[in-house]
């Protein structure tokens, strides 16, 4: 106990003499646990807000039967589940994509409808809604949150739309935040079965049947369920929905949690680099206690000491942050995930994340202490008294830091090969890449610091000599600026960089699929990106082709399947379009045979992965489930995942329609005639389907926008953890150059008493500010290019995203240019600050 009370006194000593250090250090911890804390929430709250909503509904059912397509299958059905011995309770359910409009808005939700036999067995919203209410009334049950936004209460009138019709119903009641706790969030409509049933236009249908069976029972129930379904169903536990979820979420989770662990990275260099600031105050400390006959454990003790209040200060500083961030930045669900699965918005934050931020930035502490600490145990008295400052500590002595410079330089080189070989190894390789920048910083700066001060020395700018002397004098301050531009090049590149090759193979996916038709009718977009919204286009087809404005129209089916865990889309694409499969989306090589082959029956093209998965190659027969029961197919050709990450299975039209056995469409696509204008055409199309019908006309150009900014949307949260970097770099530099400067204002001074002015004392601090962060930035671009490559093939072997790589060159020099100008003008302001005119003042007093 009196030794702890030593180490938290000398700590509290130190502290007060050194705060602003020891607060660049706080801040860099908490930077990167605030943003690996904000994606770790982020990514939980998807898959967590949906997993709320299948307990709610489903309750203590344990397995279900699930439709393969939106059409359902027979209610019947139920009756003869029900009946099987090895069933204790079922339920029947309806689910359907709908929107709600009212007086302020319009929303889009997943409908649930169920009746009394849910009761016995259903989640906590089932019995919210039963509990006091009669769920046979005829109206519609909303979230309070969702009845707000669209400015309807109880009693009042709702617009539904589902698919090609509009119904005007009355809301029954609104569920309370209060009844269901933050399952309230969530995007749902509840009404009873045959209400449910008839707003679906499926009279006779259910899509879903939960079962609860007899103790003991579960697996002869499952086969009871799988023989009844006749193989044209899917029997499975009723979570499932939950991890086909995770399943579509993990590339984008995996994605983030590789930036949050950069972001983390980042902060463990930014403190490294406060820990290099303070070394000088620290070497004296170690010093006075090994005059006064202190144990290097006892000292070892300290610097522990000192890490592990730094680490969970920083992490509960970057806790903090972090909830701000994922309330204020990071709170839009992806919207490729929202118009598949019913995700709400709330925040999901488990003690598991907590737990992993808090050990993070204690580790992060502990390791940015490490080499500082080493170095200081190897001073001398003699040593760590000298006025020399920090350079007496030297880092390491020179044959050490060539060691780590060969070291990272061989660490990277094995990890890239290993990444070349074994793509799976491709996230390891980029985190290794952030390290071994760090190894081989030190010796390099140093190198190219000699080399800029001999290149000043020819230059007539006395600034420019006295900033690059200043430079290649203090190697460890120099080092530390270095590092915090660097990871900012390097985590701006490697993030933005495959986001932008993203973006780009969308944008041409886009393009091919919307720029070849004039005009599309489909539901709204904005709910139904993938035209997986099935409509039932009746005499539509047949009146358009009268009318002398349409030259031709066809249609595309869409809808999504169950294949083993993955829900992937399935598309249906007319056989007499002119390219059946996206041409910048063909990865095997053939295109035209690929295309021959998708017009006939029985061929197929198919997501890489997903061929990979089934082992199937070119030519090969494969089984698929579909809701008329198993087919074969041959696949013609591998492809892309289309921007659905799960995968794309492409098939014609004719051959969809008889599968999923439905003259229902998921979109139509009209070409007009040389003569008429696509405004023409909008009118005609208009006239046809009637003023009230909610199905949306959009020409392709319009189709192609509203699909980017969809996409646009979805790939935001990598932008803002891009940008969360490029801001932390910026306070970490200003930060750095305020504790720098504060510990040279009498050297400041003393160059003001030999008459150099304060614009010139400003044009040096810029300069040398502007020279080191060059350095950085140009290594840590170098190292980003490497992490961009990286990037890019994991994400074309985890997912199969369309992602062309071309080198971000320009992105590099816009990097280069952004991080070194925005950092060095940041450091004008600690200038102003140290060289006040009252600073100045007590520094002529002193």
């Amino acid at each position: 106990m009196p030794r702890l009370r030593a180490i938290v006194l000398l700590y509290l000593a130190h502290l007060r003499a050194r705060p602003l250090p020891e607060l660049l250090a706080l801040l860099g911890i908490a930077a990167g646990v605030a943003l690996l804390f904000a994606v770790q929430v982020a990514n939980k709250s998807v898959t967590g807000s949906f997993d709320q909503l299948t307990e709610g509904i489903v309750g203590n059912a344990s397995l279900e039967v699930a439709a393969r397509g939106p059409q359902g299958f027979d209610q019947k059905l139920f009756h003869k589940v029900k009946r099987l011995p090895d069933v204790e309770t079922a339920a029947p359910i309806v689910e359907r994509r709908i929107a709600v409009k009212g007086p302020k808005g319009r929303r889009p939700l997943t409908l649930f409808g169920f009746d009394e036999r849910l009761k016995r067995m259903g989640g906590k919203l089932v019995r919210s809604v039963a509990a006091d209410r009669d769920v046979a009334d005829l109206g519609l049950y909303l979230t309070e949150p969702t009845a707000e936004a669209i400015g309807v209460a109880p009693g009042g009138t709702v617009t539904v739309e589902v698919g090609e019709r509009t119904e005007r119903l009355p809301l029954a009641g609104v569920v309370s935040s209060d009844e269901v706790g933050s399952l309230a969030q969530s995007p749902v409509a509840v009404a009873h079965l045959g209400l449910a049933q008839e707003i679906a236009a499926m009279p006779d249908s259910i899509t879903r049947i939960l079962v609860a069976p007899a103790k003991g029972r579960e697996s002869e129930a499952r086969a009871s369920l799988k023989r009844v379904s006749a193989g044209k169903l899917n029997v499975r536990s009723s979570d499932s929905e939950a991890r086909l979820l995770k399943n579509a979420a993990a590339a984008e989770n995996q994605s983030s949690a590789l930036f949050g662990t950069i972001s983390l990275a980042v902060g463990i260099l930014l403190a490294y680099n406060a820990m290099l600031l303070t070394m000088t105050a620290r070497r004296r400390t170690v010093a006075s206690l090994h005059m006064l006959g202190a144990s290097n454990k006892t000292i070892v003790a300290m610097l522990v000491f000192e890490a592990l209040i730094l680490g969970l200060v920083g992490s509960l500083l970057g806790i903090f942050f972090g909830v701000l961030l994922s309330h204020y930045i990071f709170n839009d669900v992806p919207e490729y995930l929202s118009i598949v699965f019913a995700i709400g918005n709330q925040r999901v934050i488990g003690p598991e994340i907590i737990l992993l931020s808090i050990a993070a930035g204690t580790l992060a502490a502990l390791a940015a202490a490490a080499q500082p600490a080493k170095d200081l145990l190897k001073l001398s008295p003699q040593e760590a008294l000298s006025e020399k400052g920090p350079n007496a500590a030297a880092i390491s002595s020179s044959v050490f830091r060539w060691r780590l410079l060969w070291f990272g330089i061989a660490s990277i080189a094995l990890f890239t090969s290993l990444a070349l070989l074994l793509p799976e190894m491709t996230m390891v390789v980029v985190v290794v890449l952030v390290l071994g920048m760090a190894l081989i910083l030190p010796p390099l700066i140093s190198h190219l610091l000699v080399f800029a001060h001999r290149l000043a020395t020819r230059t007539s700018s006395p600034a420019l000599r006295i900033s690059t002397g200043e430079l290649a004098s203090t190697p460890i301050r120099a080092t530390a600026l270095a590092a915090v531009g660097a990871v900012a090049a390097f985590s701006i590149l490697a993030i933005t960089g495959p986001v932008h090759n993203m973006q780009r193979g969308i944008g041409q996916m886009q393009t091919d699929v919307y720029s070849g038709t004039d005009i599309w009718i489909s539901p709204r977009m904005e709910d139904n990106q993938t035209h997986t919204q099935p409509f039932n286009p009746g005499q539509v087809v047949s009146r358009l082709r009268l009318r002398p404005e349409i030259k031709s129209v066809r249609a595309v089916r869409a809808s999504f399947l169950d294949l083993t865990d993955k829900r992937i889309l399935v598309i249906g694409e007319p056989r007499s379009t002119k390219f059946p499969i996206a041409p910048s989306q063909i990865i095997s090589n053939d295109f035209e045979l690929a295309t021959r082959r998708l017009r006939q029956t029985g061929w197929a093209a198919l997501t890489k992965t997903l061929a990979d998965e089934q082992e199937v190659k070119i030519g090969d027969l494969f089984s698929l489930p579909t809701p008329s029961g198993m087919r074969q197919l041959r696949l013609a050709a591998t492809i892309t995942n289309y921007g659905w990450p799960p995968g794309v299975l492409l098939i014609n039209g004719k051959d969809y329609a008889d599968a999923w056995s439905t003259d229902q469409v998921g979109a139509l696509m009209v070409d007009i005639s040389e003569d008429s204008t696509p405004s023409d055409g909008k009118a005609v199309i208009r006239q046809v389907l009637g003023k009230t019908s909610p199905l949306a006309i959009q020409t392709g150009a319009e189709s192609r926008e509203i699909s980017a900014a969809l996409t646009q949307q979805g790939l935001g949260r990598f932008y803002q953890i891009a940008d969360m970097v490029l801001v932390a770099a910026v306070m970490a530099v200003a930060a750095a150059m305020l504790g720098s400067i504060w510990q040279r204002r009498q050297r400041f001074w003393g160059l003001i008493s030999l008459g150099m002015g304060s614009g010139q004392l400003y044009r040096t601090v810029f300069l040398e500010t502007g020279v080191i962060l060059f350095i950085g930035c140009l290594i840590g671009t170098f190292f980003g290019l490497l992490g961009h490559y990286f990037g890019v093939r994991w994400l074309l072997f985890s997912t199969a995203h369309p992602v062309p790589y071309t080198p971000a060159l320009g992105l590099a020099l816009e990097t280069l240019v952004l991080t070194t100008v925005l950092a060095a003008v940041a450091s004008v302001i600690p200038t102003r600050i140290v060289l006040s005119k009252r600073n100045i003042d007590t520094l002529a007093q002193e």
